[in-house]
């Protein structure tokens, strides 16, 4: 699939759960663009990808070392083993945010916030340039934003009983949209690779699409588009009738 319907799809499966977590408002917004941008996080794999050309040379070596460690495009971080490893970064950078903002008024562990920024500003650059928002400056807005969110610790919001913050959440979302993606195109994801290489997909190979064809353009992207317009509506809704009702100052 193209990077624009997986971040759209990344921001849909974060929409469609969010009643199922405690995040709302600016946080909700938040959580919804770093999971767009976690939907192409996979592509990290492929150096001409829109995720590994986000920030030029920097972003493209890494994809490079991505590519030669996880055996090329479509293998190791589209399999179970790589959504679990994406998650684990993402959770331990979290993590220690966490430690940081809980130490900062010593003046200490402020370096702790450098995986957690660095993560955060790939997604929401890598997210933006996806969705052809913010043109040449898209890259610089994503990196205030991540320094934004970073500040004031929006992506520390625990969504699960098991203290899980949003970042994590996100990414895990995201990672996971992109393989159902995947999974619906021709050359399907090996979910367990390294162990086997066997493609798996989602529909019967007759009915699977070709990336960037007519399926796609317009089919799979329209309805990625009113799925996310009818969960943000569904998601904005009580406040919308809080707000018409006088329910706000």
């Amino acid at each position: 699939m193209l990077g624009h319907d997986h971040a759209l799809s990344g921001a849909l499966a974060f929409v469609a759960v969010a009643p199922l977590l405690p995040v709302s408002g600016t946080q909700l917004a938040v959580a919804a663009t770093l999971t767009a941008g976690a939907g192409i996080l996979p592509d990290l794999d492929e150096p001409g990808s829109t995720i590994a050309r986000t920030f030029g040379f920097l972003t493209g070596a890494f994809a490079w070392i991505v590519h030669q460690l996880s055996g090329g495009h479509r293998k190791g971080t589209h399999s179970l083993l790589g959504l679990a490893l994406l998650t684990i970064a993402a959770l331990w950078a979290g993590s220690w945010q966490r430690s940081a903002a809980a130490n900062l008024h010593h003046g200490e562990l402020w370096w702790h916030l450098v995986p957690a920024g660095l993560i955060m500003a790939l997604l929401f650059s890598a997210g933006l340039r996806a969705l052809y928002i913010g043109g040449h400056h898209g890259d610089l807005f994503g990196i205030a934003l991540a320094a934004l969110v970073l500040w004031k610790g929006w992506d520390l919001v625990e969504v699960t009983p098991w203290h899980v913050p949003v970042l994590a959440v996100s990414v895990a979302l995201g990672a996971l949209a992109h393989l159902a993606g995947d999974m619906l195109t021709h050359d399907g994801c090996p979910l367990l690779y390294p162990v086997s290489r066997y493609e798996f997909g989602l529909l019967p190979e007759p009915v699977r699409i070709t990336t960037n064809k007519l399926a796609e353009r317009w089919v799979i992207s329209p309805l990625l588009l009113a799925g996310l317009a009818y969960f943000i509506y569904r998601d904005a809704a009580p406040a919308l009738t809080t707000a018409a009702s006088g329910g706000w100052p």
